[in-house]
């Protein structure tokens, strides 16, 4: 009868660990064997993690944004919301709906003005129609009309007060007036008009300077006669282009004598009633 084996009288409860599973060393098929501390972490792992710093706000474009809502000087929001956007794409900076938003804001505005600007100097925005005149001229029934429209001769009011203008190198010229007949009270009556030479803008103080010179030059003396007696009340005014306007085409100046404190009645004209 034969007797079976008898088990190890110590049986290793684990089995021992093998070459590979050495701290240390490689594992089979290149594996590194168990990580132990104070080595460096397998496959190159990072270390630790670092948030990335936080963007910056572009300073121009939320400027320009805010120049474009309070309607600051013309242009600039628009110039300085393109600059902020090539400092974004350049910087990585935030604050590209700033920079779009004051660029499409004051282009708008821009527009705006720009319309309004053209529809009153073409006299659409005009009330009522025009002045009736006789085969001479001369006004026979009131009617609206440009201030570039005036001719010598023609009595006018205004909307606004001729006060506004006591300050020539300020005066502004209006869109419009009304045209009236001389007999009826009116605040104005235009003696001289004469365009400006073409090319750039010469600026205010030239054009006002060639104004002045031209307007209260002999023209007045000629319109009301060397013996006239004018009423103390009327004082020299005159339209003139501004730089909006200039743009345009507008190269006209009107002269005209005013009563700041009221109205008149009947021309100052020589040959006038």
């Amino acid at each position: 009868m034969s007797i079976p084996p008898q088990p190890p009288s110590h049986p290793e409860p684990y089995a021992q660990p093998g070459p590979y599973d050495q701290p240390g060393q490689p594992g089979p098929y290149g594996r590194p064997g168990p990580y132990q501390p104070g080595q460096p972490a397998p496959y190159g792992g990072p270390q630790g993690w670092y948030a990335p710093p936080p963007q910056k706000t572009n300073v121009l474009a939320v400027v320009a944004f805010v120049m474009s809502i309070v309607c600051a000087l013309p242009l600039v929001p628009l110039v300085l919301g393109i600059i902020a956007l090539s400092q974004i794409r350049t910087r990585a900076e935030k604050g590209k709906g700033f920079a779009v938003a004051a660029i499409v804001i004051h282009a708008v505005t821009i527009a705006f003005y720009a319309t309004f600007l053209a529809l009153g100097l073409s006299g659409a925005l005009d009330d009522g129609p025009a002045p009736k005149r006789d085969t001479g001229g001369q006004v026979t029934g009131s009617g609206s009309s440009k201030v570039n429209d005036l001719r010598t001769g023609d009595c006018f009011t205004t909307d606004g007060d001729l006060a506004q203008y006591q300050d020539k190198a300020e005066g502004q010229a209006a869109f419009s007036v009304r045209v009236v007949p001389c007999a009826q009270p009116h605040e104005g009556e235009a003696y001289a008009v004469f365009n400006l030479d073409a090319g750039p803008y010469p600026g205010k103080e030239k054009i006002v300077s060639l104004a002045e010179e031209k307007c209260g030059g002999t023209d007045l003396t000629d319109y009301v006669g060397k013996d006239a007696k004018v009423s103390d009340k009327l004082e020299v005014f005159y339209y003139f282009p501004q730089s909006a306007t200039w743009i345009l085409g507008d190269r006209k100046v009107t002269c005209f004598v005013g009563d700041s404190t009221g109205t008149s009645t009947g021309s100052v004209r020589a040959t006038g009633s």
